[in-house]
């Protein structure tokens, strides 16, 4: 009885339970049947306001292409009208070339009535002149031209003249105008090589320990490399001399290396220390040689002929380092060859590599001057003919056959004769103007003789009895002839031959 009382109580009570929640779920329900009814009219306004926009847009680009059309249209109808006034503007010139082809007909045919008319005059004229000179056609022809070529090659001939004079007036200020603007482009210091250089030793105990016992050290190192070592000149100090500079600079190096050596010095270890120094000099001509050949602007050259060329810095002549001094040819023979519209290239090599030859001409197994030795040298190494005319010529071994050949003579004589280039001895100086004075003196006739300019002129003055006015040429010639084949000289030289007559008469 309890179990079923129990049980209808649970019955009661889940019922008024579900009843409760029906209840909430029926609100809930409703607040979000309100909310939902809220939500639609406020889309349905968003819409129509959405809507409205839209046709507004619409309205407005409907409005936009109909003026964009009616502009097009304009456009369109301007355009036809244009294409029109062209069509005509055609048809009309097509009709004036008509009219000018029929106008251009009748001008071929009446031209070739003329021709023909002047055929016939020309046929009949010199059938009258054949009748009346009594000669055939083609001898009159044939007398005609030859009066006209005459008359040509006198008129040429004339021109010709006016035009070598004009040239042989302009030549002297042309030369000068372009070898002054070389001159001021030219920027380089001179180049004097100092004749002896010195080694600084900390301790002058060192000196006798590269002299060695009995100079026997120092007497072996000096017949090795053919070169002079002073010890006792100046306090830590060591001074060598030599002719041929490569041989200097090895024994420079060699002699700094033994200064810094420990131990005693025997010949074992100047040959040790020589031997380095070689091989540290083949790489400094090297570099030498690199150097200067990127700077002249010269590519692929054989590595063997670079180090030669950097033997260039190790040579003089007259004391001036012939390295610099073919710098300096290079450079006026290209500068001188773009104002004058030559071979730029040929000059370039031709000035630079002209003394290529004084790089080997110290070696006792080579014989021949240098001129000829560049000339060999360049052949080897496979250069153009122009560039080896241009170089092995201006020493005139051979004449210059070409404008770049005669610029690498001017401009090597440009570099050598610079202010303070070239430094030469007073005894051989005095010997070299006695010598020329000598040479003009042995001519009969020659009353005295001047050599001026540092050698490169001699002023001859002449008996007026014994010479005439046209001896004095053949006489320049001769004593020019003698000096060429009888003395060496760098350069050129001018001999001037002067005739002076004085005429007194007193009037009583």
């Amino acid at each position: 009885m309890n179990i079923i009382i129990g049980i209808v109580a649970l019955l009661i009570g889940g019922a008024v339970g579900y009843g409760q929640l029906y209840k909430r779920k029926q609100a809930g329900l409703e607040k979000k049947r309100e909310k939902a009814i809220t939500l639609m009219q406020e889309s349905e306004a968003q819409a129509e306001t959405i809507k409205k926009e839209a046709t507004a847009r619409a309205e407005k680009l409907k409005s936009e292409i109909d003026k964009s059309l009616e502009i097009n249209k304009r456009l369109i109808e301007q355009m036809e009208a244009s294409l029109a006034n062209k069509e005509l503007a055609v048809k009309k010139q097509e009709e004036k070339a008509s009219q000018l082809k029929l106008r251009l007909a009748e001008i071929e045919e009446e031209i070739s009535a003329k021709e023909t008319q002047i055929k016939q005059l020309d046929k009949k004229h010199t059938e009258a002149l054949v009748e009346k000179s009594g000669k055939k056609e083609d001898t009159i022809k044939k007398e005609i031209l030859d009066r006209y070529e005459k008359e040509l090659t006198q008129d040429n001939a004339q021109k010709l003249a006016t035009l070598t004079e004009q040239i042989k007036e302009r030549a002297p200020r042309t030369a000068q105008k372009v070898i002054i603007n070389a001159i001021q482009r030219l920027c380089s210091p001179t180049s004097v090589e100092p004749k002896v250089i010195t080694i600084n030793v900390e301790r002058d105990i060192m000196k006798g320990k590269i002299v060695g016992k009995d100079a026997q050290n120092i007497s072996y190192f000096e017949e090795l490399l053919g070169v002079g070592v002073i010890f006792n000149d100046l306090p830590n100090t060591i001074s060598i001399s030599a002719f041929n500079l490569v041989n200097r600079r090895i024994a420079q190096k060699a002699l700094e290396k033994l200064v810094e050596a420990r131990g005693d010095i025997t010949k074992k270890t100047i040959d040790e220390t020589v031997e380095r120094s070689k091989k540290e000099m083949d790489k400094e001509l090297f570099d030498i040689g690199k150097n200067m050949v990127d700077k002249i602007g010269l590519k692929n050259l054989d590595p063997e002929l670079i180090r030669t060329i950097g033997r260039l810095q190790f040579r003089t002549s007259y004391s001036q380092n012939i390295m610099r001094h073919s710098m300096e040819v290079g450079y006026l023979a290209m500068m001188m060859a773009s104002e004058l519209g030559l071979d730029v290239q040929v000059c370039k090599v031709g000035g630079f590599l002209h003394d290529l030859g004084k790089a080997i001409d110290q070696n006792p197994d080579v014989q021949g001057t240098h001129d000829f030795l560049t000339k060999e040298l360049m052949e080897k190494y496979k250069f153009s003919p122009a560039e080896i005319h241009a170089a092995w010529t201006h020493h005139e071994s051979e004449k210059p056959a070409t404008p770049e050949a005669l610029m690498v003579q001017a401009a090597d004589a440009l570099s050598a004769s610079r202010p303070g280039a070239r430094q030469e001895s007073l005894e051989k100086y005095l010997e070299r103007l006695q010598a020329l004075e000598g040479t003009a003196f042995s001519f009969e006739g020659v009353k005295k003789a001047f050599a001026i300019s540092a050698g490169r002129e001699v002023r001859v003055i002449v008996d007026p009895i014994t010479v005439s006015d046209e001896d004095t040429k053949r006489l320049a010639n001769a004593i020019a002839g003698e000096v060429e084949s009888k003395l060496t000289y760098p350069g050129k030289i001018k001999i001037n031959v002067i005739r002076r007559t004085k005429t007194i008469e007193i009037a009583k």
